[in-house]
């Protein structure tokens, strides 16, 4: 049996899907309100893989759904996180998409401000984790978080190569929202994962 030492490095889809995980039983944890779907957004088109639930079995397994498949559509998969948001259960509690991104995001500048905008306006906020691509993603990622930011409620976490995802978010404002204030947890009553591949 191999040693850990020469144990095979995840892929990055397999550290992204340990992250969503983590974040997932965090977010479910921290407050009993909180549900999170799950979403790709690459192949075809954005796909709900798992309705807002706080099943962290249907949660997990969906995530381990997620396929390599297509090209990342980034707005259009953050719109469907949204609708999903708005047709949850529980309207209690604040809307949170917590997006993975580990390709290119090939959208325009305009469009990604844009569609950060209306999520602002909407009191939806974003936490972006991106894995891959960091040297091209970074400027777009951030002017989108720039864009969706209310108060400090929304973050790009950028996770360089070789990193433990896990061991970056543990410390992070994703998974620390809130903390130590007096608040609760980031976002409960309606967190939304959305995985990109």
């Amino acid at each position: 049996p191999p040693t850990t030492a020469h144990a095979a490095k995840p892929s990055r889809m397999e550290s992204m899907q340990d992250a969503a995980n983590l974040v997932s039983t965090q977010k479910i944890q921290s407050n009993p309100e909180s549900t999170v779907g799950v979403m790709s957004l690459a192949g075809k088109g954005p796909e709900l893989l798992a309705a807002p639930t706080e099943d962290m079995g249907k949660i997990m397994g969906s995530i381990h759904d997620v396929s390599l498949a297509g090209k990342l559509n980034f707005v259009d998969g953050v719109q469907v996180a949204w609708l999903a948001l708005k047709h949850r259960r529980n309207k209690n509690g604040g809307q949170r998409i917590v997006v993975f991104v580990g390709s290119p995001v090939h959208e325009e500048l305009k469009a990604l401000t844009k569609v950060g905008k209306l999520l602002k306006k909407n009191n939806i906020a974003v936490d972006v984790i991106s894995m891959g691509e960091l040297e091209d993603n970074q400027a777009k990622l951030e002017e989108f978080v720039n864009a969706v930011n209310s108060s400090n409620n929304s973050h790009l976490v950028s996770i360089p190569a070789g990193v433990v995802p896990c061991d970056v978010l543990i410390t992070s404002p994703v998974l620390n929202e809130g903390m130590g204030d007096g608040g609760g947890g980031g976002g409960g009553g309606g967190d939304a994962t959305a995985t990109a591949a």
